[in-house]
């Protein structure tokens, strides 16, 4: 009995106990509420907060970086964090439909419906990575097709290809500019065949820009929306397409500004051959990539095209076939070539052969790898010195019409006089040589080929004292006198620069670049000014 009523006493106890930790725990979170309302009144009273809203917003956005790898991982700077700074924040933050339209979602479908609900009176742009791509996710887009202005999907696996494409044609996307699929990168062998995207004109009236990327997807079929494309680029893709059918796709696309092919698999079937390919003009074609495809189509591709807009042409060539393996053999011939508006305007051309990578490349050396025009193929030489050769004759014969003034030759570690000699003929009119990046065995036979006498012409009343490249004015180099092994091979250059001079064509400037770990430092001293007596300036 007595146990029972100390029970009854323990419980009352506890009971009064919990009531007062209730009671001091309501008033603890007033008193909370009271200093959050403190603090808002004394955040509102902060020089930045006295800005206007979208100031602010300004504000916040500037520190929104582009994502970025860092030891694998991928890393985002986001402004998202401050709408935790405080209540002032965050509610200008969320009530700024312009905040919330760049939507990325990685896995959960409820950051998409927040996102889409916050910026309903903006249109979205959307991506989508593999890990989000469930059904719940894809219902909630599936409300708001209406706001989506641009959609990627990313590393979209191959058994959902067919799915996804089912999806996406059942809807339709009446202010969707750009649509941007890639499937797993090419190092994972997809067995599916590749499947039809399916877009037309009917369920996506505003598309302009389509990318596709990964061997998941092929172009549509069906041809409504070709006509309206502005930038249809590939990457890594098949189009099952005879090349008949592919031409007259392209001559249906005559809004196409941007076009770009890399790795694509073009199908040879009734491919013709180059002399008896029919033309198709794309009218307002400004940027032209083609990298990486097979020999025959980019050659039949080329010799087919008329592009009179073009500003911006990449080519880059895998001559793994059997064929000629020449940049000029590829690009199409005549002065009615689609590229002469292009190398017309060329005046100066950068040069590169990589021997590891079995390439060689030219560009435009004022305008860097964005100039006008680029153009790089995987060579199948047998050999370094039929590499190096063949670079600097494909040059001639690709610029042949160009007016160069201007040569930079980088990696060449040999070649032959007769070829420089080619160079220096067809292009007379050169006055800037940069072989500054070039193995002193290359540098030394530029001297030797540049000290030969160039043959007369019938216009030659007088060929005493005739040097190639009259205009020559300045010469970037590396230091060639370690190379030759006799007495006139050393002084091959300070030769040279006297015969230039006597005849009036000194330099004005010749930049050495040198280390002479090799040379007899007693001659130096001598060599050098041999040098200098003979050019305007000379830099070291």
């Amino acid at each position: 009995m007595q146990d029972n009523q100390d029970s009854q006493t323990l419980l009352k106890r506890r009971a009064a106990l919990v009531s007062q930790e209730e009671l001091m725990s309501r008033a603890l979170r007033k008193t909370q509420r009271s200093i959050l309302e403190i603090d808002e009144l004394l955040n509102s009273t902060l020089p930045i907060n006295s800005l206007p809203n979208e100031i602010l917003v300004k504000i916040f956005r500037s520190i929104q970086t582009e994502p970025w790898i860092l030891e694998g991982r991928l890393i985002e700077w986001s402004w998202l964090p401050i709408q935790a700074v405080c209540r002032l924040w965050r509610r200008v933050i969320c009530s700024n439909p312009l905040s919330w339209r760049t939507i990325t979602v990685y896995s959960r479908h409820e950051w998409l419906q927040i996102c889409l609900e916050r910026c309903s009176d903006v249109h979205a742009d959307v991506t989508l990575y593999d890990g989000s791509l469930d059904t719940d996710t894809l219902a909630v887009l599936s409300q708001w097709t209406s706001a989506v202005r641009s959609l990627t999907i990313m590393n979209l696996e191959g058994h959902r290809k067919e799915s996804f494409t089912s999806w996406l044609t059942a809807r339709r996307w009446p202010i969707l500019e750009k649509m941007d699929v890639a499937g797993l990168s090419h190092h994972f062998i997809d067995a599916l065949p590749p499947a039809d995207i399916g877009l037309t004109i009917e369920n996506a009236p505003s598309l302009r820009d389509l990318r596709l990327q990964a061997r998941a997807f092929h172009p549509p079929t069906e041809g409504s929306l070709y006509p309206h494309l502005r930038t249809l680029q590939l990457i890594l893709c098949e189009w099952p397409i005879s090349f008949g059918r592919l031409l007259d796709v392209l001559e249906s696309m005559t809004s196409i500004e941007d076009l770009r092919l890399e790795k694509t698999f073009i199908h040879t079937v009734g491919m013709p051959d180059a002399q008896h390919a029919r033309t198709v003009t794309l009218p307002r074609l400004r940027s032209f990539t083609l990298e990486l495809n097979r020999y025959l189509p980019i050659t039949l591709l080329l010799a087919s095209l008329n592009l009179p807009a073009v500003t911006s042409v990449r080519v880059q060539i895998d001559a793994s076939e059997q064929g000629p393996h020449t940049i000029a053999d590829t690009l199409p011939r005549g002065r009615s070539s689609a590229l002469n508006p292009i190398l017309d305007a060329i005046t100066s051309v950068y040069v590169s052969a990589d021997e590891y990578a079995d390439q060689y490349t030219f560009y435009d050396s004022s305008a860097g790898w964005a100039g006008p025009l680029y153009v790089s193929m995987f060579s199948g030489a047998t050999d370094r010195f039929e590499l190096m050769s063949r670079a600097l004759a494909d040059f001639v014969n690709v610029f042949s019409h160009s007016p160069i003034t201007e040569l930079s030759v980088s990696s060449l570690s040999a070649g032959s006089e007769s070829v420089w000699v080619d160079v220096f003929n067809r292009f007379p009119g050169l006055e800037v040589i940069n072989t500054r990046d070039c193995e002193p065995e290359a540098a030394h036979t530029f001297w030797a080929a540049l000290s030969q006498t160039p043959s007369p012409s019938a216009d030659d009343d007088d060929v005493q004292g005739a040097v190639f490249c009259p205009r020559l004015r300045l010469v970037d180099t590396v230091a060639s006198l370690t190379v030759p092994r006799t007495e006139e091979g050393f002084w091959t250059m300070p030769r040279v620069l006297r015969a230039r001079k006597e005849s009036g064509h000194m330099l004005q400037v010749l930049r050495v670049y040198h280390d002479f770990p090799d040379l007899d430092h007693e001659r130096l001293p001598e060599y050098l000014a041999e040098v200098r007596e003979c050019v305007g300036s000379l830099e070291r």
